[in-house]
């Protein structure tokens, strides 16, 4: 006959406890896991995961006593989302590419629009088409339905103008905790664009799709 023993119950009670411990820990792990992944699924749902791209032309003029940059991206998001993100500041960088002259500063001026003044025609399509102000710099907002194209005017008091390759990224800065948006972009200026730059009021045009002169997808020169 076996005997089981008092101390030997409580070590397969204790046993049984343990196995039931491990068991419902675990069943615990997977709720929080599925909890965890359910959580994560809803806020990519919720974030509008916006994107920006650049246009395949910027203007540039001498301005007073600076240089003026236009440039109008285009920010938008392709997905359906009850949030909207809130986008706070738009920074441009331009460096040589080979060091030659001080990076210049440049700040958000002015949004502007760019229209043709038929009452007063020169025939010179850069006295023509010309830009007035729309709206002061300021935070906007991107949802689906609602992509933004503001025409940027960046200005710069400390550029000194030299021919060569420039490295060039513009940079959305974004309230929420993402990383802000950075497209680069590169910008070639010959010695005939400084010369004509810093000698005529009017504005150029820099494109990236001209057959024959794209070089290597930078701006360069149109006209």
């Amino acid at each position: 006959m076996v005997r089981i023993t008092l101390e030997t119950m409580v070590d397969l009670v204790k046993k049984e406890l343990r196995g039931v411990h491990s068991w419902v820990t675990t069943v615990a792990a997977l709720v929080a896991l599925g909890f965890s992944c359910y959580n994560f699924a809803h806020q990519l749902e919720d974030d509008p995961r916006p994107d920006a791209t650049l246009p395949v032309m910027l203007k540039m003029t001498r301005d007073g006593g600076g240089v003026s940059v236009f440039v109008q991206p285009t920010v938008f998001t392709r997905f359906n989302t009850p949030e909207a993100e809130l986008f706070t500041d738009v920074r441009l960088r331009l460096r040589h590419g080979t060091g030659a002259v001080p990076e210049p500063n440049f700040y958000w001026l002015r949004n502007v629009k760019w229209f043709v003044d038929h009452g007063n025609p020169t025939k010179d399509i850069r006295f023509d088409v010309t830009w007035e102000f729309e709206s002061d710099p300021g935070p906007f907002t991107i949802t689906q339905a609602l992509p933004r194209q503001p025409y940027i005017q960046f200005r710069t008091n400390d550029w000194k103008l030299a021919p060569g390759p420039y490295q060039g990224a513009l940079t959305f800065m974004r309230q929420s905790a993402a990383t802000p948006i950075e497209r680069p972009f590169c910008l070639v200026l010959s010695a005939t664009d400084v010369t004509d730059l810093s000698a005529d009021p009017g504005w150029y045009e820099f494109r990236t799709d001209v057959p024959g002169k794209k070089q290597g997808g930078c701006y360069s020169r149109y006209g």
